[in-house]
C-alpha cells in the first residue's frame, strides 16, 4: 500500500514521537508493537520508515548484545519539535496513554550486553552489562590484553550471565564466603 508523502511524513514523525516520549532506546520490534497497537500501519511500512529515519540521521542505532536498539538523535528531536503539530492530537494522546499503561509490557525483558573497544596497542576495555526491565542490575568494566581475550570474555558473559551474576552477588553479599 502506497501512502502519499504527507502520510509517510506523519508516520515517521509518530515513530520519532514514540522514541522521544519513551525517553530511552527501543528495538525495532518494540517500536512496531507500540505503533501497530495504536495505528493502522503495517509492520513492513514501520520498518521502511525506520530505515529512512536512520538514513536521514534522525535515529541512531545502538548495539545491545547483538540486538540493535534505536534512539532519537538531536537532529531527530529538532525535526520533531518543528513538525510536531503535524501529528494529530488524538494520536499523541493515544500513544501517551498506551505508553503510560504498557510501559512494563514494553520493557519486560532481560538484556545482556557485552562490548569491547581498543584503548591501545595491547589494551582492550571490555564492558559487560545485565539489564532487566531497563534497569542495570550489574555492570562490569575490565581490561584485556588481547582482542581474542576480550572476545572470549564477551562470549562467556553472554553464555553464562545468570550464573556469573548469581556468583558475584553471592560473593559480595555473604560475609563469610571465601573466594
Amino acid at each position: 500500500m502506497l501512502f502519499n508523502s504527507e502520510q509517510q511524513a506523519e508516520n515517521k514523525l509518530i515513530i520519532l514521537y514514540v522514541l522521544k516520549k519513551i525517553k530511552t532506546s527501543l528495538t525495532r520490534e518494540q517500536i512496531a508493537l507500540i505503533v501497530i497497537e495504536n495505528l493502522q500501519i503495517s509492520y513492513f511500512d514501520i520498518q521502511l520508515y525506520i530505515d529512512d529515519l536512520i538514513k536521514d540521521e534522525f535515529l541512531s542505532i545502538l548495539d545491545f548484545d547483538g540486538k540493535s536498539a534505536l534512539t532519537i538523535t538531536p537532529m531527530g528531536k529538532e525535526i520533531l519539535k518543528v513538525f510536531k503539530n503535524k501529528i494529530p492530537g488524538y494520536i499523541m494522546d493515544m500513544i501517551n496513554l498506551y505508553l503510560q499503561e504498557n510501559r512494563e509490557k514494553i520493557f519486560k525483558e532481560v538484556k545482556v550486553t557485552a562490548n569491547y573497544q581498543e584503548k591501545g596497542a595491547s589494551d582492550y576495555l571490555v564492558q559487560l552489562k545485565l539489564h532487566e526491565n531497563n534497569v542495570i542490575l550489574m555492570e562490569i568494566s575490565l581490561n584485556a590484553p588481547t582482542v581474542k581475550l576480550a572476545l572470549d570474555i564477551c562470549d562467556r558473559w553472554k553464555e553464562n550471565t545468570q550464573e556469573l551474576y548469581a556468583s558475584v552477588l553471592e560473593v559480595l553479599t555473604q560475609p563469610n564466603k571465601k573466594i
